[in-house]
C-alpha cells in the first residue's frame, strides 16, 4: 500500500515538472517582439540602449549593436538593422543614413521564426525600423 502511494507521488511530481517545462518555452515566445513608440527627442542608439536584451558597445556612430545571448561559436554576431523593409546592416551604416526625427517607430526581432527570413545576416538579432 506505501509502495502504491510513493509510485503516484513520484510519478505526479515527474508530470508536474514536464508540465512547467512547456510554460517556460511558451513564455519566450511571447515576448519575442518588443516594439518601442516614437520618441522625437531622443537619438537612434539611446533608444535601442533602453531595451531589454539589447548591449551597445561604445558611443556615437561606432558603436556596436549585440543581443544579449545570442552569439556565435566565436563571437557575438551584430544586430542587422532594416530599414523601410531593406537590409542596411550594422548600427554605424544605418546611423548616417538615418534622421532619427523620421522614425515612426522601432521592432526588435529575437524569435528565431522572426528571424529566418533575413538568414545568416539576421541570426545575431534584427532590428527593423519604420519612417514617416
Amino acid at each position: 500500500m506505501i509502495n502504491k502511494y510513493s509510485t503516484l507521488i513520484c510519478l505526479v511530481f515527474i508530470f508536474s515538472a514536464c508540465v512547467a517545462n512547456k510554460t517556460q518555452i511558451n513564455t519566450y515566445n511571447i515576448n519575442s517582439e518588443y516594439e518601442v513608440k516614437q520618441k522625437s527627442n531622443v537619438s537612434l542608439i539611446n533608444r535601442i540602449r533602453s531595451n531589454p536584451g539589447i548591449y551597445v558597445e561604445g558611443y556615437g556612430d561606432n558603436a556596436k549593436v549585440f543581443m544579449k545571448g545570442v552569439s556565435s561559436i566565436n563571437f557575438p554576431k551584430e544586430i542587422l538593422f532594416v530599414l523601410d523593409g531593406i537590409q542596411v546592416g550594422n548600427y554605424s551604416k544605418i546611423s548616417s543614413i538615418l534622421d532619427p526625427l523620421k522614425i515612426k517607430n522601432i521592432k526588435i526581432l529575437k524569435n528565431p521564426i522572426d528571424l529566418s527570413m533575413y538568414g545568416f545576416m539576421g541570426s545575431g538579432g534584427v532590428i527593423e525600423i519604420k519612417t514617416m
